[in-house]
């Protein structure tokens, strides 16, 4: 059974000839063998990485990196990179980390292959032979579309609860079933997924929500699948949501782009949480999945105009407020009720065709034109005395002109100091 490699990787496999046979491993050989591209190249042999790095002094391979506590280096051939490993068994800290403690290196493919997690990953193609080792009936698993760990679940799963997501997300993206035994031991080892950093969960959500793109094998509702899992699994307590299942609605009608908005609204409907806001910076913050700011604000922006909007806010606040988000807002609208989009939309279309100002920024003076010409009032309240002005240029009464704006203020000194 052949698989595509390139004429370098092929003349890698050469030069480690005379030491012993050269493998790819992993994900390229059940992307190969599924019939569509595999990018990242994961390779192995019994060589360890000094005995790599001797073998490859003064050649066109280059050992970029070394990760001599896990017996492994990175190879580079030109733009080619490849993550070589030494055949090993990995000795793992306690907890669900994946940690590894230290490796013991090891001379059998076979002992190799047991610290793989699943059948589909654990197929290993040699390269100059052009032959496929399967130890575990791999390409049973793949022929059948099943998710199955290499071992039994409960050695697999032992220290691993990235591996209980990898689970998740893989069957999600391939379309593929879960093994009952698997599952089950999965479901009760799931209190690992505690010992997971947030950066690695939030990543692994990412690339569930995002799963109906991966692969062409990918169906359109993969991640509702993924999240399907997510609830029969009970784990939404390790992502930092009080519920043991979440009701996925708006998620189902939305596309790839906006499927994390879609799951925050899911997830806001099944908690009802007293301050939405709140409720967001704090599940995408520090105690939470510890995003970044930026990202935090933006979403906050968007989730929050979607329950303004749900809530009739009346149009010329909600565009002051949201104008520049509404686009993404009414994405989610479109969802959830036409008629209500179409309502902010048409008034929408009417500030741009009339160019109406609909942020303090647009207007022609600011607070140093108030300090300067209104010395009286307290700078604690600029905001409120322009915000009264953009309403009223926004509503016509007067005209957006920094003498007429001045006037304004002047006008009604008394009401603001």
């Amino acid at each position: 059974m052949k698989i595509k490699v390139s004429e370098n990787l092929r003349e890698l496999a050469e030069r480690f000839a005379k030491y012993g046979q050269l493998f790819v491993v992993g994900g390229y050989v059940r992307n190969s063998l599924l019939g569509f591209s595999a990018t990242d190249i994961d390779i192995a042999s019994r060589l360890s990485p000094e005995k790599i790095s001797s073998i490859l002094k003064n050649t066109k391979f280059e050992v970029v990196e070394k990760f001599p506590e896990l017996g492994a280096v990175k190879i580079k051939c030109g733009d080619e990179v490849y993550e070589h490993t030494t055949f090993r068994k990995d000795n793992y800290y306690s907890g669900g980390m994946h940690n590894v403690a230290s490796v013991d290196y090891v001379d059998d493919l076979r002992e190799d292959a047991m610290r793989r997690d699943f059948t589909v990953n654990a197929l290993y193609y040699e390269i100059l032979t052009e032959k496929i080792i399967d130890v575990y009936s791999g390409l049973l698993d793949l022929k059948n579309g099943v998710i199955r760990t290499v071992e039994v679940p409960g050695y697999v799963l032992a220290h691993d609860g990235v591996r209980i997501l990898r689970m998740v997300r893989q069957a999600s993206e391939l379309n593929f079933k879960i093994d009952y035994a698997t599952f089950t031991t999965a479901k009760k080892n799931t209190s690992l997924l505690a010992d997971i950093s947030p950066y690695r969960k939030f990543s692994e959500l990412i690339s569930i929500l995002t799963s109906p793109k991966r692969y062409p094998v990918s169906q359109k509702d993969a991640n509702v699948q993924g999240l399907s899992y997510f609830n029969d699994l009970r784990i939404w307590q390790y992502f930092h949501v009080p519920a043991s299942r979440v009701r996925l609605k708006m998620v189902k009608k939305l596309d790839v782009e906006n499927a994390l908005y879609g799951l925050l609204i899911d997830i806001i409907d099944t908690i009802n949480p007293d301050c939405i806001e709140y409720f967001i910076k704090d599940l995408l913050g520090k105690n939470g999945f510890n995003q970044p700011t930026s990202f935090i604000t933006l979403t906050n922006h968007i989730i929050c105009g979607y329950y303004d909007a749900l809530n009739k806010m009346n149009n010329k606040h909600y565009f002051f407020k949201y104008f520049n988000y509404f686009d993404r807002i009414g994405q989610l609208l479109i969802a959830k009720s036409k008629k209500l989009y179409s309502k902010y939309k048409f008034f929408q279309s009417y500030i741009i065709k009339h160019q109406l100002p609909i942020s303090l920024k647009e207007l022609e003076i600011n607070g140093n034109d108030i300090k300067r010409e209104c010395p009286d009032i307290p700078e604690k309240k600029y905001n409120a005395v322009l915000y009264e002005l953009l309403e009223k240029v926004f509503d016509g009464e007067i005209q957006n002109e920094k003498e007429t704006l001045i006037a304004e203020i002047k006008k009604n000194t008394l009401t603001h100091k």
